[in-house]
């Protein structure tokens, strides 16, 4: 914020707002944060700055936020996988994800696009189901917790098949191999599967989420590929550390919402299959403790 200038939030100093990201360059949270960020600036009055944390799926930069002093100078792209997927699989965290934050916004929801590799010879799922009933095939994803692992887990739950999981930590390499063929597939976000599809570098056969996405309509969903229950949903949220005060929260959120619902960002956001839901906090907290109950089962899946 400029100096001498009192914004809406109350601040008077010119320091950005910090916006930690636990995943690498092109991660669906950075790609996110980086198509609204001159929105978000404008619409707080202040910088922003994207700092990247890559590490252990994100909780480095959970537990640098959880530090973090409530003052909403530094929050949190909270993800389905740091604040879902992880507390469930992972008791020794030591975070938990409703207590330890204060709720902004939920941003946005989209489907995971189930991906190959041109010559791995499956057309369809049901195509793919077979060949890996006849041979093992990797899957790779940003590692056990996140999105990516558990839609592979889910789909191998449903239907049967079992397939070796290969982590990456960075997700332009695992791009590069599936392209490569030294990958077989991927169930990945849609913001960066969509492009290579839509370039004929990788093949598209199903999203997991429960209805079709209306970037790619001709591609079925999981569910309807395999005439089995199969439904998830890849969202992003924003929080920040406990005990931020709520004038501070609301003003953050109704920044964050402003910059979601910019016609320009709405629609390139839904070009790539990506909803924006632009929640309220209340919203946003119920939303959490909803997916923590739903995906509960995972503390006694095999990982």
């Amino acid at each position: 914020m400029p100096d001498s200038t009192t914004t809406e939030s109350g601040n008077t100093t010119a320091a950005p707002l910090r916006v930690l990201i636990g995943f690498s360059r092109h991660s669906a949270s950075d790609d996110l944060l980086r198509a609204i960020e001159p929105e978000l600036a404008a619409a707080l009055g202040r910088p922003v700055a994207i700092e990247l944390k890559p590490g252990d799926l994100g909780i480095k930069a959970v537990k640098e936020t959880i530090s973090s002093r409530p003052d909403g100078d530094t929050i949190l792209v909270a993800t389905f996988g740091t604040h879902a997927i992880n507390p469930n699989i992972r008791p020794d965290l030591g975070y938990d994800p409703v207590r330890d934050f204060s709720p902004i916004c939920l941003a946005t929801r989209s489907p995971l696009v189930l991906g190959t590799r041109l010559s791995l010879g499956a057309t369809d799922v049901k195509e793919l189901i077979h060949l890996a009933s006849q041979r093992e095939l990797s899957y790779g994803s940003s590692g056990v917790g996140s999105a990516p692992y558990l839609a592979a887990l889910l789909f191998q739950k449903t239907t049967g098949v079992k397939m070796v999981h290969r982590p990456y930590a960075d997700t332009r390499k695992l791009y590069e191999d599936l392209e490569s063929g030294a990958l077989d597939l991927s169930f990945n976000n849609a913001a960066s599967m969509l492009p290579l599809v839509r370039a004929g570098k990788l093949r598209a056969l199903a999203v997991t989420t429960s209805q079709r996405c209306a970037a790619l309509p001709e591609v079925p969903t999981v569910a309807e590929a395999t005439n089995k229950a199969y439904a998830l949903d890849n969202w992003l949220g924003l929080v920040a550390p406990r005990n931020t005060p709520m004038p501070v929260v609301m003003t953050l959120n109704r920044a964050i919402v402003k910059a979601l619902n910019a016609p320009k960002i709405k629609a390139a956001l839904a070009m790539n299959g990506i909803e924006v839901v632009a929640s309220t906090p209340d919203e946003f907290s119920e939303y959490i403790a909803e997916e923590m109950a739903k995906w509960g089962w995972l503390g006694n899946a095999q990982t």
